[in-house]
C-alpha cells in the first residue's frame, strides 16, 4: 500500500481485511488448538507453532499499520509514513520469518540474537531518514542492507541444512529427508516473496498479488507446522527416560 491506491477500491479493501482476518485466525488456531487438521497422526513441533503464531501474529499487524498510519497519522507525509512502515515491517517479520525457519531444524537450537541486532541499523536508518526527510536513509540504505542480511541468511542457513541432514541420518537412517528440502525451498520462497514486496512502488497489480501471496504464506505456514512431524534424537529419549 505505498500509493494507498487501493483504499479506493472497494474489493481490495475487503481482500485486505480478510487477509488480515485469516492471518488472526490462523494465529490463534497454532496457539489453542491441541490437534492438528492437515496431519492429526503427526505430533507437531510447540516451539515451531509457537514461533509461527507469532509471525502471523506480525503479518496481521503489518496490514493493520499499514492501514492506520497512513489513514490517521502520517496520511500528508508519505515518505515519512513509508520508512515508518518499512522499519516495523523489516524489524519484525524477516527476524520472525527467520526464527521459523530456524525451528523447522530439529537437531539443535540455534541462535536468533545475531539476526535480531542486524535490524539495528534498519532503525536507526530509518530515524535518520525521517529527520532529514531523505529517501536516501529511509528507503535505499534500509533496502541494500537488508539484502545483505538476507544472503548472510540464506548462506547460515544452507549450511544448517547440511548438518540437520547428517542428524537425520544420524538418528533416522529410515527417514525421508523431505525435512530438509522443504524447509530450503521455504527460505528461497519466502526469499522471493520479499523481494516482490520490497519492489513494490504502489501499483493497484501488486498490491492484488501482495495480498494473494500473504494467503498463500499462511496456507504453506499452517501446513508446514501440522505436516512436520517433531524430533527426538535416541539421546534425548534416552535423557527423558533417566
Amino acid at each position: 500500500m505505498y500509493e494507498y491506491r487501493g483504499l479506493q477500491y472497494i474489493y481490495f479493501m475487503m481482500l485486505y481485511g480478510g487477509v488480515t482476518l485469516l492471518a488472526v485466525v490462523a494465529c490463534m488456531y497454532l496457539l489453542f488448538r491441541q490437534r492438528n487438521v492437515f496431519a492429526d497422526d503427526v505430533k507437531s513441533s510447540l516451539r515451531l507453532r509457537r514461533w509461527t503464531a507469532a509471525l502471523l501474529a506480525a503479518i496481521a499487524a503489518s496490514h493493520l499499520w499499514w492501514y492506520a498510519i497512513g489513514l490517521y497519522w502520517l496520511a500528508d507525509d508519505r515518505l515519512v509514513r513509508n520508512i515508518t512502515n518499512i522499519m516495523l515491517d523489516h524489524t519484525t517479520l524477516e527476524p520472525l520469518t527467520m526464527a521459523v525457519l530456524l525451528a523447522m531444524l530439529q537437531d539443535r537450537r540455534r541462535p536468533l540474537w545475531p539476526w535480531l541486532m542486524a535490524q539495528l541499523p534498519v532503525v536507526i536508518f530509518a530515524v535518520v531518514g525521517i529527520a532529514q526527510h531523505s529517501q536516501f536513509y529511509g528507503y535505499e540504505l534500509p533496502y541494500y542492507w537488508q539484502l545483505a542480511v538476507i544472503a548472510a541468511f540464506v548462506t547460515y542457513y544452507i549450511v544448517a541444512l547440511r548438518q540437520y541432514g547428517h542428524w537425520l541420518l544420524d538418528n533416522y537412517a529410515d527417514l525421508e529427508r523431505k525435512e530438509v528440502w522443504q524447509s530450503l525451498a521455504a527460505v528461497m520462497v519466502l526469499l522471493m516473496v520479499y523481494m516482490i514486496y520490497t519492489s513494490n512502488a504502489g501499483e493497484l497489480l501488486r498490491e492484488y498479488l501482495s495480498q494473494i501471496i500473504s494467503i498463500v504464506i499462511i496456507v504453506f505456514l499452517v501446513w508446514r507446522v501440522e505436516t512436520l512431524q517433531e524430533l527426538d534424537s535416541e539421546e534425548d529419549e534416552l535423557e527423558d527416560i533417566l
